[in-house]
């Protein structure tokens, strides 16, 4: 399989020697994926770091593409995407060995947002010049069409793969190339109007709002006990000739210690 990394990727994984099999001596696991996700790796990386001799080193641009080429090519230690394992990957002996779930949220510039509907997602999405309670404009945000999160909104709200199509035939429209952009702009932008997970927000801490749907807060305590419903999950991702601590690290996800510090980054342990 021939690897595709942006450049920034390739500077990163340069920067360490190539360090895996079972035999490595190495201390340092290399770990990278969906934007979403680094945050919670360094968190609960750092946790796992102080509870045993191996830390985690999180690889950034790579994304769920690049991180799952850089695996199989033995370049990477840990993957966290934002898709499934697929036959073919898991057939060139790659495996999916946890799953976690946090919640998907709607974040905004504005100081004071009115909570929103979710049947109204997709009007506001598709409107020419949607506005906040307060007159305000409402500025959306979109994601690639090849994002995760662009086909997990038309999955999630009736309506919304039409108004996101007819949203980028708007000018004004920006539209953000990564998670770590998309939660950038939205800070830049009044008004802003994105999708995002509270587990990013909990852990790179940018100056954003959440926004209550159907008069829910999206709180982790709303997330863990169903009353707010809407979730994205990522999906962990070893080598299965990969390194033991590798294994170890989805270990310590598992642990006491390691579901805390998951909790703290506003993520949950899919049960197996």
């Amino acid at each position: 399989m021939r690897a595709s990394y942006s450049n920034g990727a390739i500077a990163a994984l340069l920067a360490f020697p190539l360090m895996a099999g079972n035999g490595a001596a190495a201390e340092t696991l290399r770990a990278g994926g969906t934007g979403s996700a680094l945050g919670l790796l360094r968190q609960v990386g750092a946790e796992f770091a102080s509870a045993a001799e191996t830390k985690i080193d999180t690889i950034p641009a790579l994304g769920s593409s690049g991180a799952i080429r850089a695996l199989a090519d033995g370049k990477l230690d840990v993957a966290v995407l934002a898709r499934p394992l697929t036959a073919d990957q898991a057939a060139a002996g790659l495996v999916q060995v946890a799953v976690l779930r946090t919640a998907f949220v709607f974040a905004t510039s504005h100081r004071s947002p009115n909570g929103l509907k979710s049947g109204d997602l997709a009007r506001i999405h598709a409107a020419d010049r949607p506005t906040w309670a307060d007159g305000a404009p409402l500025r959306i945000i979109l994601r690639q069409r090849s994002e995760a999160d662009t086909a997990l909104l038309g999955q999630l709200f009736v309506g919304m793969d039409a108004a996101i199509d007819a949203a980028r035939r708007r000018a004004d429209v920006p539209t953000a190339a990564t998670d770590q952009d998309n939660v950038n702009l939205a800070e830049h932008v009044p008004g802003s109007l994105i999708g995002t997970t509270a587990s990013q927000l909990a852990t790179e801490r940018h100056d954003l709002r959440l926004v209550p749907l159907d008069d829910i807060a999206p709180s982790f305590a709303n997330f863990e006990s169903g009353a707010y419903p809407f979730t994205k999950k990522l999906y962990v991702i070893v080598r299965a000739d990969g390194r033991s601590d590798a294994r170890r690290f989805v270990d310590f996800l598992r642990s006491p210690p390691g579901v805390k510090a998951l909790r703290v980054a506003e993520a949950l342990l899919v049960p197996e």
